[in-house]
C-alpha cells in the first residue's frame, strides 16, 4: 500500500523519503534517514560479530584437530605414503600412482622390464614403452580382480619397524648407486626404515597374504619411496610374525 505526497498528492512508496513527482522531502525525512542508517549499521555490526565468532570457532576446531592429528601421528603415516600410492594404483588401476611409489631410477628399470614382457623386445621408443606399461598394469589389475573379486582391496600390517642408521643408509646408497654411478650421483639417502610387514589382498572371491620381513622405504632428496617390489598374487607359506 502506498502513501500520498502531502504537497502534490502523488503516490509514494511507503519507504520513500522524497516525492518522485515534486521532489519534496516528507517532514522529518532527515531524522528518519539517519535512524534508518543507524539501524543498518547496527545490523551490519551484529552480522560481523556473528561471522567473526563463527570464524574463530572454526579456526579453534581446525587448530585442535591439527594438534590432535600431529600428536597422534605415527612415523609410518609419513614413510608409508609411497606404499599407499602403490596400493591405490593397484586397486584403482592407475599406473602413474603405482609407479610413482618408486624412485626415478627404479621407475625407468620397471618401465623397461614391463615393456619387454609385453612386446618381447627392448625399445627406446617412449611412446611404445608407455603403451606397453599401461597394458601390463591393466593385465595385472585384471588378474587381481579375477583372483580376489572386482571389489578387492589391499591393506597392510606392520609388525616391526627399524630406523636405518647413517651407516646403514650410506651402505645402501652405495649399493643403489652401483647400478649407475653417473645417473645416481645426486641422489641423497636422508632417512629410511626396514620393516616387517604383511600385505593382505582381499575381495569377495578370496584373499592372499604377502609378507616381507625386510621391506625398505627410503627418503631420497626429501621424498619417500618404497625400494621393494610387491606382487600381491605371490603365494607363500603362512608365517606368524607375532610369535617371533
Amino acid at each position: 500500500m502506498s502513501k500520498l505526497c502531502q504537497y502534490c498528492g502523488a503516490e509514494m512508496d511507503n519507504e520513500a523519503y522524497e516525492c518522485p513527482e515534486c521532489l519534496k522531502k516528507i517532514p522529518g525525512a532527515e531524522m528518519l534517514m539517519k535512524q534508518k542508517e543507524a539501524e543498518k549499521k547496527e545490523k551490519r555490526n551484529k552480522t560481523l560479530k556473528i561471522t567473526g565468532l563463527a570464524v574463530a570457532v572454526v579456526a579453534a576446531i581446525t587448530g585442535l584437530t591439527f594438534l590432535v592429528t600431529f600428536l597422534t601421528r605415527k612415523e609410518s603415516d609419513i614413510y608409508m605414503k609411497p606404499v599407499d600410492a602403490y596400493i591405490e594404483g593397484c586397486v584403482e588401476n592407475e599406473y602413474d600412482k603405482y609407479i610413482s611409489a618408486f624412485p626415478e631410477f627404479y621407475q625407468q628399470m620397471f618401465n623397461q622390464q614391463f615393456a619387454y614382457i609385453v612386446m618381447g623386445e627392448m625399445t627406446d621408443d617412449e611412446e611404445k614403452i608407455r603403451t606397453a606399461d599401461m597394458l601390463y598394469h591393466d593385465q595385472y589389475y585384471r588378474s587381481l580382480a579375477s583372483e580376489f573379486g572386482t571389489d578387492f582391496d589391499i591393506t597392510y600390517k606392520i609388525y616391526r619397524e627399524t630406523r636405518m642408521t647413517e651407516e646403514d643408509l650410506k651402505k645402501y646408497q652405495e649399493e643403489y648407486a652401483s647400478f649407475n654411478p653417473e645417473l645416481l650421483s645426486n641422489d641423497v639417502f636422508e632417512d629410511g626404515y626396514e620393516i616387517a610387514v604383511t600385505f593382505t589382498a582381499k575381495g569377495n572371491l578370496g584373499s592372499n597374504n604377502v609378507t616381507n620381513e625386510n621391506f625398505r622405504v627410503v627418503k631420497i632428496n626429501d621424498q619417500w619411496y618404497m625400494m621393494d617390489y610387491v606382487d600381491f598374487l605371490y603365494v607363500e607359506e603362512e608365517t606368524n610374525l607375532e610369535n617371533k
